[in-house]
């Protein structure tokens, strides 16, 4: 026998020939990569030498080590090249209304000012990123390199940003670990390791769940989340409903919960009206500041009878 059988271990991240992985920063999925992600720890070692040993190493010791992730993105967006690399900004006002800076970023800290959680998926036969913490390695702190294009253009060259994501040391907090002093990452549930869980930042736009006129005046917006208005001056001028193709404005609005009530001039709804509401971005915001993005021409419940 050669030894023992190396039992358990089933993570997809690792197991069978082939595999492919989604990625993840920030809380931000980064979509789907092209040709081959890679992980790898880099080692600095240094030999050590005795002149009574010979000409070679007698020993190795271990001075540094990050680990490294190499990747090319094929869903880009120009909000991707922002979340990626300090400098450029990006934002729009509505679906068609793209805008940025491309700027820079010098002297200072990558880790200090651009680090986030990084989490790294195996994906199913199928395509889809698997949930099952088993196959999800999850890193504390990384910061991001773009080692290639930014853009490229040609009638046969796939549009990619090649990318290298940096890995250090996290080290603990006093109480966050009793058994670990600091870890680049887990996969797994973390308790079972002892170590602490990784939360993604809450980063998701508010959401219209279903908006329904409720009375001849009042039509309510409900949310996936608790919402408060931006700016209460401004909330009637971004939001219109048409009604059977006549356009009318809010006289006020309220925030309640999940719910943004908006009322209308006397009877502005009736039974068998067909209305469509509009919002624009930046009406409301979530408890984390994330601003709600462009409400087109949704159909409203009208239960009026």
């Amino acid at each position: 026998m050669l030894g023992g059988v190396i039992g358990g271990g089933s993570s997809k991240l690792v197991a069978g020939p082939l595999g492919v992985v989604k990625i993840g920063f920030k809380g931000f999925d980064l979509g789907k990569t092209t040709a081959e992600t890679t992980l790898k720890l880099d080692q600095d070692i240094k030999d050590i030498m005795y002149q009574q040993d010979g000409t070679k190493a007698s020993d190795k010791v271990r001075t540094g080590a990050v680990m490294v992730i190499s990747a090319t993105l094929g869903e880009v967006k120009t909000k991707t090249l922002a979340l990626l690399q300090a400098g450029i900004s990006a934002g729009h006002a509505s679906a068609a209304d793209d805008f940025g800076v491309l700027g820079r970023s010098v002297y200072q800290s990558m880790r200090d000012n651009e680090a986030g959680a990084v989490k790294v998926a195996a994906c199913s036969a199928d395509g889809l990123a698997s949930d099952a913490p088993e196959d999800i390695f999850c890193f504390y702190e990384a910061f991001v390199t773009l080692t290639g294009n930014i853009a490229n253009w040609g009638a046969d060259v796939q549009r990619a940003v090649a990318i290298e994501i940096t890995i250090p040391f996290h080290a603990f907090a006093v109480g966050e670990s009793t058994t670990h002093n600091g870890a680049f990452g887990y996969w797994g549930d973390p308790t079972d390791s002892d170590v602490p869980a990784i939360v993604w930042p809450d980063v998701a736009a508010p959401v219209v769940r279903s908006a329904s006129v409720v009375s001849a005046t009042e039509l309510d917006v409900t949310f996936d989340k608790n919402v408060t208005e931006l700016n209460a001056l401004l909330t009637e001028s971004k939001i219109i409903a048409a009604v059977d193709d006549v356009f009318v404005a809010p006289s006020s609005a309220s925030v309640t919960g999940a719910v943004l009530s908006l009322t209308f001039p006397s009877s502005t709804f009736a039974a068998g009206d067909k209305v469509l509401l509009s919002i624009s971005a930046d009406v409301v915001e979530d408890a984390a500041h994330n601003h709600n993005e462009v409400v087109a021409s949704r159909i409203v419940t009208n239960p009026l009878t």
